[in-house]
C-alpha cells in the first residue's frame, strides 16, 4: 500500500484518493466511496476517522465534506467542523509562529490543541461573561444538558464556583484542561 503525507498526516492510498475526490466534489457518499475503492464501509469509516481526527473532513449521516481547514478558506468558519464561529464561544490557538486559529467552541478547540504541533498559547471564552481566559486554567463543564455548538458540549468557565452553579442546573462533569483534552480525544469517533 502506498503511504503519502498530507500536512504531517501519513495517509494510505484510499485516504489520499478521498481527499482528491473532495477537491472535485463538495459532498461524498460513504457507500459510494466503499464501492468505488472496492472495500467495505467499515474500512472506509476507519480511513475517514483518521481524516476526521486530523480535522480535514466532517462526517455526517453517511456523507463527508471537506472542512475549512482542508479547504483553507473562510476564517469565519471553524477549522475543525465548519460551523460559524460565534464570539461568545470562540476558542483561539496561537502557534509558535504567531499564527492564530479561531475555532467555534471549547470542543473543537481542545481537539485542535491535541493535534497541534507548535501550539504556543490557547484561550477559551468564559461561557457566562464572554471574556477571554487562559484555556489551561479554565474549568470545563463536559456534557451538560445544553448544546450550544458541537457534541458533546463543552463549556469553559473562569471560576470553578460558576461552573458548579451552572452544573447544578444543567448537569455534566467539571474537569480541568488536561482531562477535557483526554475525554475528547480518547475513542473519538464522529462528532
Amino acid at each position: 500500500m502506498i503511504v503519502t503525507e498530507y500536512n504531517g498526516l501519513k495517509m494510505n492510498y484510499r485516504q489520499k484518493r478521498i481527499l482528491e475526490k473532495l477537491a472535485q466534489e463538495d459532498v461524498l457518499s460513504i457507500a459510494a466511496l466503499a464501492q468505488e475503492l472496492s472495500v467495505s464501509k467499515m474500512t472506509i469509516h476507519r480511513d475517514l476517522d483518521a481524516l476526521s481526527r486530523a480535522g480535514l473532513i466532517s462526517k455526517q449521516h453517511g456523507k463527508i465534506t471537506a472542512t475549512a481547514r482542508l479547504r483553507g478558506v473562510d476564517p469565519s468558519l471553524c477549522q475543525m467542523c465548519d460551523r460559524k464561529i460565534k464570539e461568545r464561544n470562540v476558542y483561539i490557538l496561537i502557534g509558535a509562529d504567531g499564527k492564530k486559529v479561531h475555532l467555534c467552541c471549547p470542543h473543537c478547540g481542545l481537539i485542535a490543541y491535541s493535534h497541534g504541533e507548535d501550539v504556543w498559547q490557547c484561550f477559551a471564552t468564559d461561557f457566562l461573561h464572554g471574556h477571554v481566559i487562559t484555556a489551561s486554567q479554565a474549568h470545563y463543564l463536559f456534557e451538560p444538558d445544553l448544546r450550544i455548538c458541537c457534541s458533546p458540549s463543552v463549556l469553559a468557565f473562569a471560576s470553578v464556583e460558576e461552573a458548579q452553579k451552572f452544573q447544578k442546573g444543567f448537569g455534566g462533569q467539571i474537569v480541568d484542561f488536561n482531562l477535557a483534552v483526554e475525554l475528547l480525544t480518547k475513542g473519538r469517533a464522529e462528532f
